[in-house]
């Protein structure tokens, strides 16, 4: 047999069985093969396509674009209208073969560099040095899709498969790159695996996951001569059951809907706390500064009695003098009046200021309470589940991997063929190995989902529970400022109540210093009772003084205190919105976005490689399949 048949014989069978378990067995009705002939610096220049009818009928109407059409199978015949075939099949099936100048779907270049400088294919053949070969794959089959509202380019799915052969005679160190290489001793066979395009259509940034449209061999040789290079070209990317299992995300999805809704929770009653304690802060110095009035009234009901008290000595000490002191005593009983008055209506004021201190409280309680609710949603929702379904996806593409084993079986059938050329046979031994290798080129498919598990792993529930810990001294501590707060309520309602009492005698006390004024006779006994009276309203007047101090002093250490709570609540408040803005919403966001717009493609994706099941023409009724195969040679003189 000619060595060059037997060469390009062999990488094609290669190529065949190594993409076997890509290839869905189903049952059509116009199955195509497309083969084009591309010279060695990827220029097509000859394109023969290859269709089989299957079907029972006698006759079959057929469509088709080709050129040159001509039955290689049987004896049936056909006769032709323009785009239709109309075939006497006479139930059986039809194999025939036609001429197509259409543009491929995937295009193909090839460039050369020679000891690190580009050099053209013609120049480099028979060279020696460091030889690099890049072989770039295009996709040119484009389509704009609507994804969530928006237009998007998509590209049909193809998945290519690369195969050559070098010989070892003049050629070594045969390296490549998004490929394999197989020495057994006389030669070097090396497998390349690319897609072109789906890196563009997942829009997947290379940093996170570099999905190949290209190969690049590396070698030294002493004579360079590019073989026979087959690149197999199927649209078939993508099953149904993998597309299926992303519905599974679906969940997930709701969970981290769950997540972001509980932390927005958290952030509105932070929020709230600190509103209610600005408002809490604000009642309080209004409060301090009514008090310090109450404090100012006081002192100055104090300092006036005892104006009268001196009054009332020195008319039992000259009684000679009653007429001037009587007046000086109603003079100063008026003054007494209107402090005491003064201080009662300042007492209302500091009764409401504490009814307004009770209601921020309660505020403040029901913030805290907001936000108590909103992290144990937080922990209701744990990553535990979220993680498992994404190892359980992972777990399917492992088993995937190890379908590509069952290949070994069908490389068997044809080893053990007494038909099959021991060349072939050695060949299909080394791609027996090379299977086995092959299951790392579909790790790369997990890493997105990988990337997800350690995303959601890094969520620091921790922190949560401590955040919890503190939220709950908060409420403790709420609750002890409300105690205080109702205590203070009752001082100041008795304290009220003191004010009251003493407006009431203040009016006794007046009347009684005019009938001094007016009735000097009856001074001497009149005064002994005024007397005793001012010492117990002296008495009473020191007991007002020296609450009033100490209940000024406890509301400066509340107003201190709500201060220190307001700057507290704030960090609380800050560092809620910092956790929320650069913890959940980055998370929630890489799944509802990243994953979610990659699942929505990958979708439409396996939409496209369905509907692309022809390359010259078909009826849409009629189910169909195709593949390509481009062989690189040299173009010959009579091509």
């Amino acid at each position: 047999m000619n060595k060059k048949i037997i060469k390009k014989t062999t990488a094609g069978i290669l190529l065949f069985t190594m993409f076997i378990y890509t290839t869905p067995i189903l049952a059509y009705t116009k199955n195509e093969t497309v083969y084009s002939k591309i010279n060695t610096n990827g220029e097509g220049y000859k394109t023969i396509v290859t269709d089989h009818i299957s079907g029972t009928e006698e006759i079959i109407e057929d469509l088709s674009d080709l050129a040159n059409i001509k039955n290689v199978s049987g004896k049936e015949t056909f006769t032709k209208e323009g785009n239709k075939i109309i075939w006497k099949a006479n139930g059986e099936d039809i194999h025939y073969q036609g001429e197509s100048n259409k543009e491929l779907p995937v295009n193909c270049n090839i460039k050369y560099e020679l000891d690190g400088k580009e050099i053209s294919a013609k120049e480099i053949n028979g060279k020696s040095g460091k030889v690099k070969i890049i072989i770039q794959y295009t996709n040119k089959d484009e389509h704009y899709i609507e994804i969530e509202g928006k237009e998007t380019k998509l590209y049909t799915p193809f998945l290519v498969g690369v195969g050559t052969i070098f010989n070892n005679d003049k050629n070594k160190n045969v390296e490549v790159k998004n490929g394999k290489v197989i020495n057994d001793g006389s030669k070097t066979t090396v497998i390349g695996l690319v897609t072109p395009g789906l890196q563009e259509s997942l829009n997947i940034d290379r940093d996170v996951i570099d999905i190949p449209d290209s190969m690049e061999i590396t070698l030294d040789t002493t004579e360079f001569k590019l073989g026979t290079m087959i690149s197999y070209i199927t649209p078939k990317v993508f099953e149904n059951e993998d597309i299926k299992i992303f519905e599974e995300l679906d969940e997930i999805y709701s969970q981290v809907d769950t997540l972001k809704n509980a932390s927005q929770e958290i952030e509105n009653g932070a929020v709230t706390l600190s509103d209610g304690v600005d408002l809490y802060t604000e009642k309080s110095q209004e409060f301090n500064n009514a008090m310090n009035q109450v404090k100012d009234g006081v002192t100055s009901a104090s300092n006036n009695y005892n104006q009268i008290d001196n009054g009332i000595n020195t008319i039992n000490e000259n009684i000679g003098t009653l007429n001037i002191g009587a007046k000086n005593l109603k003079e100063g009983a008026k003054a007494i009046t209107i402090g005491i008055e003064t201080v009662d209506n300042n007492l209302g004021k500091i009764e409401i200021g504490s009814k307004a201190l009770q209601q921020g409280e309660h505020d403040i309680s029901a913030g805290v309470d907001q936000i108590i609710a909103g992290i144990d949603g937080i922990q209701i929702t744990n990553n535990t589940e979220k993680i498992k379904e994404l190892n359980q996806l992972v777990t399917v593409n492992k088993q995937k991997i190890q379908s590509i084993n069952t290949t070994k079986d069908k490389l068997m059938l044809i080893i053990n063929d007494a038909n099959t050329d021991e060349t072939i046979k050695e060949t299909l031994k080394e791609q027996i190995r090379l299977n086995a290798e092959a299951e790392a080129i579909l790790y790369k498919n997990n890493e997105a989902i990988l990337q997800t598990i350690k995303t959601l792993e890094n969520t620091d529930m921790t922190k949560m529970i401590e955040l919890k810990k503190g939220v709950t001294a908060i409420k403790t501590g709420i609750t002890e400022l409300q105690n205080g707060t109702h205590e203070l309520s009752l001082g100041i309602s008795q304290l009220k109540q003191g004010t009251s009492t003493i407006c009431n005698k203040m009016g006794e006390f007046v009347t009684g210093t005019e009938s001094i004024y007016n009735g000097t006779k009856k001074l001497s006994e009149g005064t002994k009772t005024l007397k005793t009276g001012s010492n117990q309203m002296k008495t009473g007047l020191k007991t007002i003084d020296s609450a009033t101090v100490q209940l000024l002093n406890a509301d400066n250490k509340l107003v201190e205190g709500a201060n220190t709570l307001k700057q507290g609540t704030k960090t609380l408040k800050d560092g809620i919105i910092e956790f929320n803005k650069n913890g959940i919403e980055p998370i929630c966001n890489f799944v509802n976005n990243n994953i979610k717009d990659v699942t929505n493609r990958l979708e439409k994706l396996e939409q496209l490689s369905n509907q692309y099941n022809n390359f010259t023409m078909k009826d849409e009724k009629v189910k169909g399949n195709v593949e390509f195969i481009m062989i690189v040679e040299e173009k010959e003189e009579n091509n």
